[in-house]
């Protein structure tokens, strides 16, 4: 079974029952799957322990929080090992559809890139509101840079191309991946059949009167610590290849970042303090985990 060539990586942080039943989900489409735990708690570990052996799925443990490109790079290294040709990447959040995997394997194979393209991202769906989240395209053909979750790549690519950067820690990871790729001529596809629920943040909502102004992630300050030094640290890398996209970093999501701290978050000072301090860091190059602000 072609099934058999896939791996799923799936990294999970304090995972909670509706993670369990995305795990499930995932059972039911691909029968290889690695779920790479990064520090959570006892209370969280002990059911995820439970899952993933009535699943037959391989647990990693790591103990600690390393981090989503560790985890991701750890999940890759597990696919190597049991000769998986086909890698699958996804956070815990996600749930898969029924079909996900055949149609996304049958979207890469027909793809009118051919052997340029290097990874192909599902059609996201909001899990919570049911409305489509779309993938930001390049001249409205191919995708700018994938979402991590969901995200198909042949093994060669990594083998090839190296694993994601461990210094980014988390947030960027993602970015900086495919614009490597793609500034090596590789392309970023989108398989409009394969549906992926995506959960992205703890939105929180601002409504005047009764209407709805706007939506923000509602992120910890160290959460926007990362964004933006590794926002910084991306941009710097990548600004002559790709300077549209570090523009629309900075100006179309960076700015209305701010303007919803300001108006709908709690801890406002806080955070943006964080961006601050990001900032600089990623000026500076301070890379890998920040444990306090």
């Amino acid at each position: 079974m072609i099934s058999d060539n896939v791996c799923a990586v799936v990294v999970t942080f304090h995972p909670d029952h509706d993670v369990l039943e995305n795990l499930s989900k995932l059972r039911q489409e691909i029968p290889n799957v690695v779920v790479v735990d990064n520090g959570s708690t006892v209370e969280s570990i002990n059911p995820l322990r439970d899952t993933t052996s009535r699943l037959g799925f391989h647990l990693v443990e790591n103990g600690e929080n390393l981090g989503i490109a560790t985890a991701l790079n750890l999940g890759v290294r597990y696919a190597e090992t049991i000769g998986a040709k086909w890698v699958l990447l996804f956070d815990q959040d996600s749930a898969v559809t029924p079909g996900f995997l055949e149609a996304m394997l049958l979207g890469f194979e027909s793809s009118r890139w051919g052997k340029d393209l290097a990874i192909l991202v599902p059609r996201y769906v909001d899990k919570r509101s049911g409305s489509p989240i779309p993938a930001k395209l390049v001249g409205g053909e191919s995708v700018e840079v994938a979402t991590t979750s969901g995200s198909l790549l042949p093994m060669w690519v990594f083998r090839g191309h190296g694993y994601f950067v461990d210094d980014l820690f988390i947030d960027g990871v993602d970015y900086e991946y495919s614009l490597r790729l793609r500034s090596r001529g590789y392309r970023i596809g989108e398989c409009s059949e394969a549906v992926l629920l995506h959960s992205p943040g703890s939105p929180t909502a601002l409504t005047f009167r009764g209407h709805h102004i706007l939506q923000t992630t509602n992120y910890s300050p160290l959460r926007r610590y990362y964004q933006e030094r590794n926002k910084v640290w991306v941009s710097r890398r990548y600004w002559n290849k790709f300077p549209r996209f570090c523009l629309w970093l900075f100006f179309s999501v960076g700015a209305k970042d701010y303007v919803k701290i300001l108006l709908a978050e709690d801890n406002k000072w806080e955070k943006l303090r964080a961006c601050l301090i990001g900032a600089a860091d990623g000026v500076r190059e301070r890379m890998g985990r920040k444990d306090r602000l």
